[in-house]
């Protein structure tokens, strides 16, 4: 069983390739908000820090600076990162110094709240473009994911 997080606490080493510091957040992970984007509690967090690794190492940004990233199964299907079957996670831009952090976002099945459906979370283009460009998703894949369908 992987540990709730209960109050906000930083990995134990920052990103290789940008030495930025990822820190888990309660609001992600504890259910207490049921609007708030949750990572699925059987993620470990080498898992979810590993999704974060791999956005900074291959630099998947849209043009605001958040990063996005994704993980694949020993199959090499692309995994559920969130309890809205979210395959597609965003990292917020965080001002030099200060820690990132993340959620799931893209694409949500019928069960997230109406105000997260549709297009509302869907990345800017050019971070699917990055993906693409990356070798991290298939062209089918890429436009799947665009479309909201996996």
């Amino acid at each position: 069983m992987v540990p709730t997080i209960l109050v906000e606490e930083d990995f134990p080493r920052p990103t290789h390739r940008s030495g930025l510091v990822y820190r888990f957040t309660p609001k992600h992970h504890d259910g207490h908000d049921p609007d708030a984007a949750r990572w699925l509690p059987e993620l470990t967090r080498d898992e979810e820090f590993g999704v974060f690794e791999l956005a900074d190492d291959r630099a998947i940004a849209d043009d605001d600076g958040n990063l996005y990233g994704l993980l694949r199964g020993v199959d090499g299907d692309l995994r559920d990162l969130g309890t809205w079957e979210q395959v597609i996670a965003e990292f917020p831009f965080a001002r030099p110094g200060e820690p990132w952090h993340g959620y799931p976002v893209w694409p949500v099945n019928g069960s997230a709240p109406e105000h997260r459906r549709g297009q509302v979370c869907r990345p800017a283009t050019e971070a699917f473009d990055r993906l693409f460009d990356a070798g991290l998703i298939s062209r089918g894949e890429k436009k799947r994911l665009r479309s909201g369908k996996l």
